[in-house]
């Protein structure tokens, strides 16, 4: 059975997550787990992300099983404590992607929105360009808001949009419901508030995790939900919480009780 859910990148880059990176052995593990059970959707930001999923997907042989979507970030990280800033994409941005992946297309690029309208209409037309050759499958514009829906051409290739959303930040609800009556799909990034600020609350992480993720895996708006899963056996956990559906109403007061 399909699943909403895809693994973040960031489960395999250390700057962000508490848990450590984990062993190339276990992202052997944690990417077969994720195909065995339905979560097919891979999301990679960052370069080390790409060549660890790039690594495991060439390892395990199960390229053709994998959906990746890439986002154009490049900069090198090593021995950075801050993480690199998106880069406007040029020709030979897709090369270098390829590369790291150890593949012959991408299923989804995910150009990064920003404010000049003029810039990403080229970057798009880019995209697009890389769509009639194969190399792309799909489009997707990366912290997007419904302004850059609204400036998106009738004949626009863009195929999906990605914007953080989570019980406690539903802003984005509204450009998901947009998107979809416009048949564009829709990904949610950061289901659980990065950095696990929720503990603060003294509730049991597993616990916030689990009401948080079935809150959104449950929105009729949202598609797919990225998560980043840095233990094989969380793969299985989030799995669960989601096939147990909407929260019930005893439930729901509990996240308000957490607002």
């Amino acid at each position: 059975m399909k699943s909403k859910l895809g693994l973040g990148g960031h489960s395999f880059y250390s700057s962000l997550a508490n848990e450590p990176v984990p062993s190339e052995q276990e992202q052997l593990n944690i990417v077969q787990a994720c195909l065995d059970s339905g979560v097919d959707w891979f999301d990679t930001t960052y370069a080390p992300e790409r060549i660890a999923l790039g690594r495991c997907l060439q390892k395990l042989g199960r390229r053709e099983e994998a959906r990746v979507a890439v986002w154009n970030f490049f900069t090198d990280s090593t021995g950075q404590s801050e993480t690199p800033a998106f880069v406007r994409l040029e020709e030979h941005h897709l090369a270098v992607m390829l590369e790291e992946l150890k593949t012959d297309y991408v299923d989804l690029l995910v150009v990064h929105a920003h404010g000049d309208r003029e810039g990403l209409k080229r970057e798009l037309a880019l995209a697009e360009s890389w769509l009639r050759r194969g190399q792309i499958k799909g489009i997707g514009i990366g912290m997007c808001r419904e302004e850059h829906l609204k400036e998106l051409s009738p004949d626009s290739h863009v195929t999906t949009v990605f914007a953080p959303c989570n019980y406690f930040h539903q802003e984005s609800l509204s450009l998901f419901e947009e998107a979809k009556r416009r048949g564009i799909g829709t990904f949610a990034l950061s289901p659980f508030q990065r950095g696990w600020k929720l503990e603060q609350n003294g509730s049991e992480p597993a616990k916030t995790s689990e009401l948080l993720l079935r809150w959104l895996t449950s929105q009729p708006h949202v598609d797919q939900v990225i998560v980043s899963m840095r233990r094989t056996e969380w793969i299985d956990t989030n799995r669960r919480a989601e096939q147990q559906g909407p929260l019930t109403e005893e439930q729901l007061a509990v996240l308000q009780g957490w607002q």
